[in-house]
């Protein structure tokens, strides 16, 4: 997708598992190039709760074995795995550590899939700090589909900041905004193009051209997004069942993407820019 100098790639991950399962074979070619790769996990903390509801439990992931584990423990857990990816991947990690959406009053899976609480602002003071520490080439945020409100969140502070196009923002400077697919829930929600977004995220990227860019995910890069996934254990089970499933959803979902690409195998990105006032 890039060339010429070695340049730094920003990723957003709402929460640990995301870049991996969204974004590992564009991570893999970036590693293979030795291109610079950050990833930032924006909700990873726990928040100061000392136990953990049913709900919480089964929603990060974590069966009943766990139940006597306290929401602190359980993110270390899923901050473990994140770490062991992103060696695997020679990424620099950034925790940012904002509690995950059900240390923050979402309650129920309906609430997870819904819009914001007036009470839960958008963590752009959070990202615009991040951005100016790491002065990215690119960001890459999650597009949001499927509507979890953590993927929402980022993706509205994200927007807001890269795009506002403000004298003195970020925007102001050099980094691109490019978004990525949010797997498994494109996969599950059959996402295939952009008539297939929701009004809040058409009424967010108002101004924004996005141009599909696809990374060919061939059997050698294939190995190596699997092999990173993975990592993520605790993750596997909720989402798939079975790696085996996990598996078959990838490849079924990098095939369905490369044939709208013209490739036999790929993910797809969107790159934004400002539409030109006519």
């Amino acid at each position: 997708m890039t060339g010429g100098a070695r340049q730094t790639h920003l990723f957003l991950s709402p929460h640990p598992d995301d870049v991996a399962l969204s974004c590992g074979g564009l991570v893999a070619h970036l590693q293979l190039r030795g291109e610079h790769v950050v990833i930032a996990t924006c909700y990873g903390g726990a928040g100061p709760l000392p136990h953990l509801t049913e709900f919480q439990r089964e929603a990060l992931g974590f069966d009943e074995r766990s139940a006597i584990m306290s929401p602190a423990a359980i993110m270390e857990e899923r901050a473990r795995e994140d770490r062991e990816y992103a060696e695997s991947v020679s990424a620099e990690l950034i925790h940012m550590d904002l509690p995950d959406a059900v240390f923050r009053g979402y309650d129920g899976e309906e609430g997870l899939m819904g819009p914001p609480r007036e009470d839960d602002a958008a963590p752009s003071a959070a990202l615009a700090e991040l951005l100016h520490s790491v002065q990215p080439h690119i960001a890459y945020v999650p597009l949001s589909v499927g509507g979890h409100i953590d993927h929402r969140q980022v993706f509205r502070a994200a927007v807001s900041e890269l795009s506002s196009g403000k004298a003195g923002s970020f925007s102001d400077k050099t980094c691109r905004l490019t978004f990525y697919e949010d797997f498994p829930y494109c996969w599950w929600t059959d996402f295939r193009s952009l008539v297939q977004l929701r009004p809040d995220q058409t009424e967010l990227l108002t101004g924004l051209e996005l141009t599909p860019e696809y990374v060919v995910v061939d059997e050698l890069i294939s190995h190596r997004k699997l092999r990173g996934i993975r990592k993520y254990t605790s993750q596997i089970g909720r989402l798939f069942g079975v790696a085996e499933e996990m598996e078959t959803a990838l490849r079924a979902r990098a095939e369905i993407v490369g044939e709208a690409g013209g490739f036999d195998s790929a993910e797809r990105y969107w790159r934004a820019e400002r539409r030109q006032k006519r």
